[in-house]
């Protein structure tokens, strides 16, 4: 009976001792690639024109297209323009649209006078029950005659 009580003593000792050989720090390592589009090639590919309009006239300043290859909403959230140039729309709306896959959607500014400026606007896209969304800043000079 001492004998067991001996074995089972060891045992419990050298197990309290050696722990319960768990972890209790990881590392690891990871490589990733990424690779970077031109505002062209990108999913919510943006192409600015540096326009040159006449005072009281309208011109387009940016064209966006979307290339995610569903349909997603467009949304214009800050706005900050300089000089003579207001902002004018995005495509017939204030403020918001809907483009399907491919379909481009241009943004308007406006000269009030003679005084060259610049756009910079924050372009949001996001798609159906927000599996995507793409915010970015985008500024384009314009040239007001």
């Amino acid at each position: 009976m001492r004998h067991r009580r001996l074995i089972l003593a060891l045992f419990v000792l050298a197990t309290v001792i050696t722990g319960t050989a768990g972890y209790s720090a990881i590392q690891a390592e990871r490589s990733v690639d990424v690779a970077v589009a031109d505002d062209e090639s990108a999913y919510l590919a943006v192409e600015s024109h540096n326009p040159s309009i006449k005072n009281g006239s309208t011109g387009g300043a940016l064209r966006v297209t979307n290339q995610f290859g569903r349909e997603i909403d467009l949304s214009v959230q800050e706005v900050d323009t300089s000089g003579s140039v207001a902002y004018g729309s995005l495509g017939n709306s204030n403020s918001e649209v809907t483009l399907g896959a491919d379909d481009s959607v241009q943004v308007s500014v406006r000269c009030n006078g003679t005084s060259d400026g610049g756009l910079s606007v924050m372009l949001f896209a996001v798609g159906e029950n927000n599996e995507l969304s793409v915010r970015m800043m985008q500024e384009v000079d314009v040239t007001c005659e």
